[in-house]
């Protein structure tokens, strides 16, 4: 009885907080970021994004350790033990460095590198990209915009993250393609693994 208690207290205080019922709460496609926010979900268990914040700190500590500046350099994102490397960077050594730590980190799957030559004076005109960008993906209630990060390297956006289906992606894509400035656009968006 006391297990039972412990299990359903917590979804009884979900449902009362989110407005739902708790059958609602109980069913298999439950989310409790979902149900309390109504629109921030993610389809990763949370053993998924333990394992995944992990294993991109790791990596990413490790950039910083052998080298703060290039470290800085290089964007470290991690959905289902599938890590992506990207960044503007031109220092050949410190690439493979990057991918050999990353293959090295324990319970990586995958690894992806997307590397961008640096220039020079397009960061306002990126950061308003990025920030025009977030702000139609969060508006667009179809998508979980919390899943999906963005990085803009003088005007071309990449899209990293996890996405519930195949035209969730062409929707992100379709959002990144109408801002202004968009130079072109490449998805790293995933599917989460079925159960």
């Amino acid at each position: 009885m006391q297990r039972k208690t412990v299990i359903l207290l917590p979804l009884l205080l979900l449902a009362a907080c989110s407005g739902a019922d708790l059958q609602s709460l109980m069913s298999d496609s439950f989310s409790p970021w979902g149900a309390v926010y109504n629109a921030a979900r993610d389809e990763r268990s949370v053993a998924d994004i333990g394992f995944d914040k992990a294993i991109s700190t790791q990596i990413k500590g490790a950039l910083l350790n052998q080298d703060g500046e290039r470290g800085l350099k290089v964007k470290v994102y991690c959905y289902l033990r599938m890590v992506t490397l990207l960044g503007q960077l031109e220092d050949d050594n410190f690439k493979a460095f990057a991918l050999a730590t990353a293959w090295a980190t324990e319970g990586v799957r995958g690894v992806t590198t997307h590397w961008e030559a640096p220039s020079a004076g397009t960061g306002m005109a990126d950061l308003e990209i990025a920030a025009r960008l977030r702000a139609a993906l969060v508006a667009d209630e179809d998508l979980s915009a919390t899943q999906i990060e963005t990085e803009v390297f003088s005007g071309k956006v990449y899209l990293i993250g996890m996405v519930r289906s195949p035209q969730d992606a062409d929707r992100a894509v379709a959002h990144a393609q109408a801002v202004k400035g968009v130079t072109g656009v490449t998805s790293l968006l995933i599917l989460p693994r079925p159960n």
